[in-house]
Parts: structure tokens; C-alpha cells; sequence
């Protein structure tokens, strides 16, 4: 079932002004968040990343007993977080 997330994106700890909200399910975000992190490496970075052991594609997941659950992006200084909205 799809659910409502807010994507943002930072560079550093600074907020890049990059901030939406999306329904979807959440291998989509995922993918979502990849090909925004994609855009700030190289092309040998990204090959790397592909077929090398690279990590800059991998997205972190957590989620805490009663919180939302929070995707984000590794590897560089630019970097994308995707938090899930709790309807109230």
C-alpha cells in the first residue's frame, strides 16, 4: 500500500531547498532517492557503485517502535532523507 513521504535533500547539514511530498510505495522512494543521489557523483562513481563494490546507492532504513520510518541516502556530501507522514 502506498504512504505519503517527505523527500528532502541536504548538502553537509544545510538544507539544499530540495522538499516534496510523494505517495508511494516504498522500493519506489527508494529508487527515488538513488537517482537523486546519482546526481552528484562522477561517472566512475556511479559505474563503481553499479558493478563494484561502491556504496554510494545504498539507502539506510530505520525505523524506531511508534516513529516513522526514515530512508537516507550514503556516500557524499550531498545526500537525500525520506522521513514517512503519519496521518493524525
Amino acid at each position: 500500500m502506498p504512504t505519503r513521504w517527505r523527500v528532502e535533500g541536504f548538502q553537509s547539514d544545510k538544507p539544499t531547498g530540495f522538499s516534496r511530498e510523494e505517495t508511494a510505495m516504498e522500493r519506489e522512494i527508494k529508487l527515488l532517492l538513488q537517482r537523486l543521489a546519482a546526481r552528484h557523483l562522477t561517472d566512475d562513481e556511479i559505474t563503481d557503485a553499479t558493478l563494484g563494490s561502491a556504496s554510494y546507492f545504498e539507502i539506510n532504513r530505520e525505523k524506531h517502535r511508534g516513529e516513522p520510518t526514515l530512508l537516507s541516502t550514503t556516500g557524499t556530501d550531498h545526500h537525500y532523507l525520506a522521513t514517512e507522514v503519519k496521518e493524525v
